[in-house]
């Protein structure tokens, strides 16, 4: 079982998600430390831990109210040998083209896109000629069993994340869902986020077969209290 730091951003700082509620979201503060700066965030973390890849979503992107593109390629820039995965509202194929064409031309390649059900709009994945450089996101917001259908016979293995909106902020996992997740996508590299609070989730999780777990509350809680050695697990 692998973790992925979670980083959620909107309007230039690092926010505290909960339950899908974007309008509650806050600057995140840890106890009385101001972790807003998501550079200063993924810093703090990475001198506790070998952290490898994280997680990006640019709220305003997938609101449709701006972009923090210029922040995340900063951030690229400032941690060559993490992988982010960029989760910034993609909507049909050109703009995902666009998006690797600005990176390329800014020699960034330490990075994938996240196409999230959510905003995508195209629904034949094979127009998305980048899938090798993508992670599917399907975003349980009421739509989501249209999306489960039309991957479930996708015949290429794909990383997915199970993006459980309602739980973000560590509150809870639906283990039975998971598990009959598990079970129709199972030729898929499965990923769980929204509702991870506590490690002995993450064991669960991993019995049920579940790849990785994209955390944020978890890994703030112990960043708060200043520990991380009991975790059992490793972090990407």
């Amino acid at each position: 079982m692998n973790i992925i730091l979670a980083v959620d951003i909107i309007n230039g700082k690092v926010v505290k998600a909960f339950a899908g509620v974007r309008i509650n979201y806050k600057p995140l503060f840890l106890g009385n430390k101001d972790y807003s700066d998501p550079i200063k965030l993924i810093s703090n973390i990475k001198k506790k831990i070998d952290l490898k890849k994280v997680y990006i979503a640019d709220l305003d992107s997938i609101s449709k109210l701006g972009t923090n593109n210029r922040l995340i390629e900063k951030i690229l820039y400032n941690f060559p040998d993490i992988t982010f995965l960029i989760d910034a509202g993609f909507d049909y194929p050109l703009s995902v083209y666009y998006y690797h064409k600005r990176k390329k031309n800014q020699e960034l390649d330490n990075y994938k896109i996240v196409l999230g059900t959510e905003t995508l709009r195209n629904f034949n994945l094979k127009s998305y000629t980048f899938l090798k450089k993508t992670e599917i996101s399907i975003d349980f917001n009421g739509k989501q069993n249209n999306w489960i259908k039309r991957i479930k016979k996708e015949k290429i293995c794909l990383d997915i994340i199970l993006m459980f909106l309602d739980k973000v902020g560590g509150r809870g996992l639906d283990f039975k869902l998971i598990k009959k997740l598990k079970g129709c996508l199972t030729s898929h590299n499965l990923t769980v986020a929204g509702g991870v609070k506590t490690e002995g989730q993450i064991a669960q999780l991993s019995r049920v077969g579940v790849q990785n777990v994209l955390s944020s509350s978890l890994l703030h809680k112990m960043l708060s209290r200043d520990s991380f050695e009991s975790l059992d697990i490793n972090f990407l």
